[in-house]
């Protein structure tokens, strides 16, 4: 095999492992994004917090309301036992009474209404958990499939190296010297091959006898604009 055939066969190698580079960059890239994840997570957990604080709040509202039913239930009793006959000290039960009524229908207005902001909490936290449930399956679903992607191209990038070692036993110090350089300078592609008598990488047209030359395979030859290796 020529020279270069073989620096051909080599830029072909390279540039697949330039290609497993990108998308191994990409793949740990997304392997480490978690937003999505973490702000549905935030999202729940702000939700449950809220839910939470309106749960207790109800308990604490239905804990007085107990303390008051009970206050209430001692009033009555004394009221209607018929052992109080002190006017004033009736009054003054009677007053009790309807201060303590009257905070009841406060509190289990309260109630009622918290209770209708509990069931619009619980919803929304059902509906707030699925979707963190639901993110949280798609994300490792998508990080497994990355995952198997990455051990691919380790694999791919194994068997290049082998590859590579084998082309480059094949080729003498100076030339892959000359590959080496270009491949650094010209954004890893060192050599292009001749289309419609023109660089396939600048499009500038290639005199015929350089297109000669490089037929013959008996040396590198070079375009005259962008300076890569020319191949047939």
């Amino acid at each position: 095999m020529s020279n270069i055939s073989l620096l051909a066969e080599l830029q072909n190698v390279d540039l697949r492992h330039d290609e497993n580079a990108r998308a191994r960059a990409e793949l740990e890239k997304s392997l480490a994004d978690s937003n999505t994840l973490n702000a549905a997570r935030a999202d729940l957990e702000n939700t449950d917090t809220r839910t939470n604080t309106l749960h207790a709040h109800l308990r604490a509202l239905e804990l007085e309301t107990g303390t008051l039913t009970e206050k209430l239930k001692q009033v009555n009793e004394r009221l209607y036992s018929g052992r109080i006959t002190n006017a004033k000290e009736l009054a003054g039960l009677n007053e009790d009474e309807k201060m303590l009524q009257r905070r009841k229908r406060e509190l289990e207005d309260q109630e009622l209404a918290l209770m209708e902001q509990i069931e619009n909490a619980d919803h929304t936290l059902k509906q707030k958990r699925a979707a963190f449930e639901t993110e949280s399956t798609e994300t490792q679903k998508r990080h497994d499939k990355e995952r198997a992607a990455l051990h691919e191209r380790d694999t791919s990038d194994a068997e290049l190296a082998a590859k590579r070692e084998n082309i480059c036993a094949q080729l003498d110090a100076s030339t892959l010297r000359v590959y080496d350089n270009l491949r650094a300078t010209k954004k890893g592609r060192a050599l292009a091959h001749i289309k419609n008598s023109a660089c396939g990488a600048c499009g500038y047209a290639v005199p015929g006898g350089l297109v000669a030359r490089v037929k013959a395979g008996n040396e590198l030859v070079f375009c005259t604009n962008c300076e890569r290796i020319l191949a047939p």
